[in-house]
């Protein structure tokens, strides 16, 4: 798919997801109410302080990782709450098919990661951006500090260290 049709893709996506229009019945009751939704570039949705941006999107998360965002705001969750949550929720949505990274987005890293089904950047209230990366195996090696505040991953992994290596389900 060329880039602009991909770009058109997400930001179609990712805008009907925020809206609302793909959210089941059951999480629309628990849905926060949707202020001011606006796409300001392709692939990048803003609403209610919240901002995602996603580079690829075979697998759309967005409307749980808005979800997620909103809900660890509004109970003032602590940061290593907070990345575990969305390491849940990425990996809950993509049904539990994929391998999912998340790590603070300025945070020093290599990868070499096959497969990347969904690719996205969100930042939320008083937290850093963090990236989250939903993929079907490869390695990560972290260059920064650890710990949940920095980074989390779920999936089918062998970890040495600060490096990790996720094998295909």
């Amino acid at each position: 798919m060329n880039t602009f049709r991909k770009q058109a893709t997400v930001l179609v996506v990712g805008a009907a997801t925020l809206g609302s229009l793909l959210v089941p019945a059951s999480m629309a009751a628990a849905a926060p109410a949707k202020q001011n939704t606006a796409v300001t570039q392709p692939g990048e949705v803003r609403a209610a302080g919240i901002k995602i941006d996603v580079v690829t999107s075979t697998v759309d998360i967005s409307n749980r990782l808005y979800n997620i965002i909103s809900q660890a705001i509004a109970h003032k969750q602590n940061r290593s709450g907070y990345v575990k949550s969305l390491r849940e929720g990425a990996f809950y949505d993509a049904r539990e098919r994929y391998n999912v990274m998340i790590i603070k987005a300025d945070h020093k890293y290599s990868s070499n990661l096959k497969r990347i089904v969904y690719d996205a950047k969100v930042k939320g209230g008083n937290y850093p951006t963090f990236r989250v990366i939903v993929f079907e195996s490869g390695s990560f090696t972290n260059r920064g500090d650890g710990g949940y505040d920095n980074w989390a991953f779920r999936g089918w992994y062998k970890r040495d260290g600060m490096t990790v290596n996720f094998r295909k389900k």
